[in-house]
C-alpha cells in the first residue's frame, strides 16, 4: 500500500464520517475500546507537534484537553496540528 493510500484528506474524512442517522444508535452504543480502534493514525493525518499557519490543536473542535483528540490516536500536543484541523466557532 502506498503512502498516499494510507493518508486521508480532511474532505475524505468528513465524507466518511457523515454516516446516516440510521447508524447513529449503533455508534452511540459502541464500547470505548471500539471507538479507540477507529481513530486515525497520526501519519495518516499529517500530525505534527507544532502549529501550522497559526492553526493549533488547542483551537480545534476535535481537541480533548489535556493531550487528546476525538479522531486521532495517541498523545496530542495542544500546540500541534493535523490535516483534520477544524476551528472552534468564534
Amino acid at each position: 500500500m502506498s503512502k498516499r493510500d494510507q493518508e486521508i484528506t480532511r474532505r475524505e474524512f468528513l465524507k466518511l464520517s457523515s454516516c446516516s442517522l440510521a447508524l447513529l444508535p449503533v455508534a452511540l452504543i459502541a464500547t470505548d475500546r471500539s471507538v479507540a480502534q477507529t481513530k486515525a493514525k497520526k501519519e495518516a493525518v499529517q500530525y505534527q507537534d507544532t502549529p501550522k499557519n497559526g492553526q493549533k490543536c488547542v483551537d480545534c473542535v476535535l481537541f480533548e484537553p489535556p493531550e487528546g483528540c476525538k479522531v486521532v490516536e495517541g498523545k496530542i500536543s495542544p500546540e500541534g496540528w493535523c490535516s483534520l484541523f477544524a476551528p472552534k466557532p468564534s
